[in-house]
């Protein structure tokens, strides 16, 4: 190879390095620009309610239970009101005796989700109540919806499994088998509204 040769290829080389200089330098500042442009959010909770009910027959010496699934998509499920209600079918109260003759119930009331667990009793009705912390509205930046998603997911609480067992303690008669309940179950949640600013 000659002199004319490798002056050439040296050329050649020189081009090749400054070309890849300015490719990557132009990817930096690429990206530099991509990530400059984030649009701003705000989110926004919304508050709603929901209910389930149910009836059966709590019999004596026999527990009562079931579980119930509470659903909010993509929302934040927070409190919990648990309504026990239910009238003694054979209620003497203040017929010929004055003392109560009235059964007694015993709810017991599991959220795994809320950390919770409580017992209460009661004569003609029981309230239990469960609450965890409201999410607060937030801001924030962010190249699209998505990502904005991305941190409401984990936040979200759609899905909580509430057990409910119930005891019967009936009066000493014969003839008492136990009695009908009704039972509801209101949860309250917060659901995200997304808007861009």
């Amino acid at each position: 190879m000659d002199k004319q040769d490798k002056i050439v290829v040296f050329a050649g080389i020189i081009i090749l390095i400054i070309s890849t200089i300015g490719i990557i330098h132009h990817e930096k500042t690429y990206v530099t620009t991509e990530e400059v442009k984030k649009t701003s959010y705000t989110v926004s909770w919304i508050e709603k309610s929901n209910e389930l009910t149910d009836s059966g027959f709590v019999t004596k010496n026999e527990e009562w239970g079931k579980e119930y699934t509470l659903e909010a998509k993509n929302g934040v499920i927070y409190e919990i009101e648990i309504i026990l209600e239910w009238d003694d079918n054979l209620d003497f109260h203040g017929l010929i005796f004055p003392w109560n003759w009235t059964d007694l119930i015993e709810a017991n009331v599991n959220i795994e989700e809320f950390d919770f667990s409580q017992s209460q009793q009661g004569y003609n009705r029981i309230e239990i109540k469960a609450n965890m912390e409201k999410p607060n509205d937030f801001k924030m930046e962010a190249k699209n919806e998505s990502e904005v998603w991305n941190v409401i997911k984990e936040k979200e609480r759609s899905q909580v499994n509430c057990k409910v067992n119930l005891t019967i303690y009936p009066k000493p008669r014969f003839f008492d088998r136990g009695n009908d309940i009704k039972l509801h179950i209101i949860y309250h949640y917060c659901i995200p509204e997304i808007k861009a600013s």
